[in-house]
């Protein structure tokens, strides 16, 4: 049987010995030449797809976007066009493309100078004054852009009754030309990166280099957050006995249960973990970027999350932090739609939200008021409770064992400076480092402290420093005492002047 040895076909070598040699160049220089030739060729294919990948995901977001403008055209004609316009400019969306550019352009932006293009184009389509060429809106043989300018009547505030029939209509076929351009443009694309992709493939590089059977196990995949969790068979607790055995056997014997073995202590409600966190800090309707952070961690999705989550917003409200605990909620909600909805649904969900779906975005809108508001409600009655009870609540005060000392407050004015200088006795042995880092860490704990305490620390006065503790709740006052103490900003003298004669 003959051996076959065409699967070394696609193996490229640089140092190869049918290379082509130059008589002028050694051997040596000639393989490096190749060799960085090779590498850079690879790179540039690498950048290119990605570039183009990029392009794809960048297409995938502005097509819904300029189709539900096309269809509100179409329903409600040129004032669903104005009123998207001054959305955008009014009310611009932060979200843009995770390319990590300085002057990275938002979505919105590019929604706006196309918006902006598309009326100018059919501004003078319904003027009469250009035509269309090969889907370029031409005026006097030249391409309208920002400086043809718009008619008159076009940069007024409401359009002629006479035109915004016309205008609706020119607006539809320029909106409609745009998303055909882009279809075929993302066609062209992805054959593109299919050309590429088999151009890297057709020689074995170290980059297709692969562990094969390296284990002898297979693990299995990790259940979905959305699957519901199968009921345990019930069992009867165990409990470890302890004998005692006594030197008279006929006495009645002893016997000590310890603590049952098993106990399920989960609790019902999750905590807010550093991805939680993460989650939450999402703008309000920034659903492509919440998409994406669940797409990439989907533990979010838990049941335990959305509890943590609205638990959260409550917390949030009764501190008075209501951009918090609006983001919660509006996270919240989506957790709850995407357990409701399954795991085929969640595509689906986001499909309609990030299209802006009028009647997805008002029943979403709708929940979000609701839940908000019972949010709020409940967070004044629970002050006012609190209020009542005042009284008999448990506080703590910051107060001096010895009537003859004082407490005072030794706060920071802001971060250790570039240039730290310590003078006085026993500074040279200090670490400057330390120094910088004990001076740094009593600014953060400032910092963290909640407006009201911080205004009344900066007062100096203890009374006011107590009344503020007096306000919170045990936990809360302890550890905010803890922290004074930590960052060294807790100062003890002695009133008035002590006799030391004796």
């Amino acid at each position: 049987m003959p051996l076959n040895y065409s699967k070394w076909d696609n193996l490229e070598l640089s140092d190869d010995s049918d290379i082509e040699e130059h008589p002028n160049v050694d051997k040596r220089s000639m393989i490096r030449w190749r060799q960085r030739d090779i590498h850079e060729k690879r790179e540039q294919r690498r950048l290119l797809i990605a570039k183009l990948n990029s392009e794809l995901e960048l297409n995938g977001v502005l097509r819904p976007r300029i189709v539900s403008i096309l269809d509100g055209v179409k329903g409600k004609g040129v004032t669903h066009y104005r009123a998207v316009q001054r959305r955008i400019k009014e009310q611009p969306s932060p979200e843009k493309p995770a390319t990590g550019a300085p002057n990275q352009p938002t979505y919105d932006m590019m929604m706006g100078q196309l918006l902006s293009d598309v009326w100018r184009e059919a501004a003078w389509l319904v003027d009469g004054e250009a035509k269309v060429e090969n889907g370029n809106v031409m005026k006097g043989g030249k391409k309208v852009d920002e400086k043809s300018g718009e008619p008159a009547w076009a940069s007024e505030a409401t359009v002629p009754d006479s035109k915004a029939e016309l205008m609706a209509q020119a607006l539809a076929e320029r909106l409609d030309w745009h998303v055909k351009a882009l279809d075929k443009r993302d066609a062209d694309v992805r054959q593109e990166i299919k050309k590429e992709e088999e151009e890297g493939k057709r020689k074995i590089t170290s980059d297709d280099i692969r562990d094969g059977w390296s284990s002898s196990t297979v693990n299995k995949p990790a259940p979905s957050p959305l699957d519901k969790p199968k009921p345990k068979p019930s069992s009867p607790k165990k409990e470890t006995v302890q004998e005692i055995e006594v030197l008279n056997p006929g006495a009645s014997a002893t016997a000590q249960a310890s603590v049952p073995a098993e106990e399920e202590d989960e609790s019902e409600y999750g905590t807010m973990t550093p991805a939680l966190r993460k989650f939450v800090d999402i703008p309000l309707g920034a659903f492509e970027q919440t998409y994406a952070f669940i797409q990439n961690d989907s533990s979010v999705l838990t049941e335990k999350a959305h509890n943590a989550v609205l638990l959260e917003a409550f917390e949030a409200e009764r501190k008075g932090n209501k951009d918090l605990a609006r983001r919660c909620v509006h996270q919240s909600l989506i957790i709850n739609y995407c357990r409701e909805l399954g795991r085929d649904g969640v595509g689906l969900f986001f499909q309609r939200m990030i299209s802006r779906n009028p009647k997805s975005l008002k029943m979403f809108a709708d929940d979000f008021a609701r839940t908000y508001g019972h949010i709020e409600r409940r967070s004044v009655e629970l002050a006012k409770e609190a209020e009542a009870d005042d009284g008999d609540r448990e506080q703590i005060q910051l107060v001096a064992e010895d009537p003859n000392m004082k407490i005072g407050f030794n706060l920071p004015d802001g971060p250790p400076p570039a240039e730290l200088r310590v003078e006085g006795e026993g500074a040279e042995e200090l670490d400057m480092e330390q120094v910088r880092a004990f001076l740094q860490r009593k600014w953060e704990l400032f910092e963290a402290f909640p407006p009201a305490l911080k205004k009344a620390l900066q007062t100096e006065k203890l009374d006011e420093v107590n009344k503020v503790l007096g306000s919170m709740s045990v936990a809360e006052a302890e550890d905010v005492v803890e922290k004074l103490q930590e960052g060294g900003m807790l100062s003890f003298s002695e009133k008035g002047v002590r006799d030391m004669t004796q």
